[in-house]
């Protein structure tokens, strides 16, 4: 259980990152992927929670395929 603490900090740092480089694309996927996490630990009490978890790694998804639109365009 510890790896999924440090893959949410991970996350949020190097969303951090990205945004503080100007990449805010970059920064939502991965803002989108530590909260996703995040909702579905929450999940775990609160069934409702479970569709925030999906609609945030939805978006996530949603963002890498922006980004390689961009780059391979």
């Amino acid at each position: 259980m510890i790896s999924r603490y440090i893959v949410i900090v991970l996350a949020f740092v190097a969303a951090s990152m990205r945004a503080s480089q100007g990449a805010w694309v970059e920064a939502a996927g991965l803002a989108c992927l530590g909260g996703g996490l995040i909702a579905l630990k929450l999940g775990e009490s609160r069934p409702a929670m479970k569709r925030v978890a999906y609609l945030a790694f939805i978006l996530a998804a949603v963002t890498i395929g922006v980004v390689l639109i961009r780059r391979y365009s």
